[in-house]
């Protein structure tokens, strides 16, 4: 029993001595000439995001820059240690509308746009007057609007975005779009009939470039009638590890009609009409016309031959 309460304090204390050791490091205890930084932070569009910076002792400078090249990469916002205070100053005011240095060397970029994705550097003149600095790489992301997928043939608006689905008629074939919006940077997108997916020989895809960055996409093929539907497929979503779908059925017209008479003069012209009337009325008079006279004359004949 005591080796077994001895063994748990030993580990306690390893424990403890250890965590010590590693919040000691990444505060005050960072070696010389090392300079830590996020490896890489991902970000959704229209977020914030901290970038850290911590190195060993006080500095006499410090430089956030956008770029590969530590010495001729443009800086974004700088801290520098005048003889009577420390001052902060931005390239621009654009750029100090969107980023500041804080009181621990951090960089906040308080709105994030597809425009602040790449390479940032932390450079710092240490307190020994050498240059150290180390990077950070952005990915910025954003989801396609609501709803998405989106059949566009497909009327109405899916119910808390639930899978749209739709029935659609065709005499032949009809052409089946399906679009994703305002999404970065890739999205895959394509149709699945009867466990079969279309390739680019088989379907017609175009992809623009919005004013922010963000992309669209549409897909459109070429549907028969068929019982299987047509589905439409969103991978590789940006953000999402999902699959969405949505889902269309193409149903063949019956191209036997029957129209009824009212339904005949309706899609008659009614200029046609009048000039059917008139054409008709005196055929109608002059049958009536000879009736007459043939019966008349049978009479006159009857009545002599008596």
């Amino acid at each position: 029993m005591a080796l077994i309460n001895v063994s748990r304090l030993t580990v306690i204390g390893i424990a403890f001595i250890f965590s010590c050791f590693i919040q000691g490091t990444l505060t005050s205890e960072v070696p010389d000439d090392t300079v830590y930084t996020d490896g890489q932070k991902t970000v959704r569009m229209g977020d914030s995001v901290v970038l850290t910076c911590r190195f060993r002792g006080s500095p006499l400078a410090v430089y956030w820059k956008k770029g590969d090249d530590p010495r001729t990469a443009p800086n974004l916002v700088s801290w520098i240690l005048d003889d009577d205070d420390t001052s902060k100053s931005c390239v621009d005011q654009s750029i100090c509308e969107i980023m500041e240095m804080n009181e621990n060397r951090s960089l906040i970029i308080k709105e994030v746009s597809i425009a602040e994705e790449g390479r940032y550097i932390c450079r710092v003149s240490d307190y020994k007057g050498d240059f150290i600095h180390n990077f950070t790489d952005i990915r910025v992301f954003s989801p396609p609007s609501e709803p998405y997928p989106r059949i566009e043939e497909c009327p109405g608006e899916p119910v808390n975005n639930a899978p749209q689905s739709c029935s659609l008629s065709t005499f032949d074939t009809v052409t089946i779009t399906c679009t994703a919006s305002n999404y970065f940077p890739d999205i895959d997108l394509f149709f699945i009939h009867e466990s079969i997916t279309t390739n680019a020989t088989y379907s017609h895809i175009i992809e623009e470039t919005n004013v922010d960055g963000t992309k669209n996409k549409s897909v459109s093929i070429v549907a028969k009638p068929s019982e299987n539907p047509y589905v439409c497929v969103a991978s590789r979503i940006p953000g999402s590890q999902d699959r969405r779908t949505v889902s269309v059925t193409v149903y063949p017209i019956e191209t036997k009609v029957t129209m009824t008479t009212a339904q005949t003069n309706q899609t008659t012209p009614p200029r046609q009409r009048h000039v059917a009337a008139k054409v008709v009325v005196p055929l109608i008079l002059v049958a009536v016309l000879v009736c007459i006279f043939i019966w008349c004359y049978r009479k006159r004949r009857a009545s002599n031959h008596g």
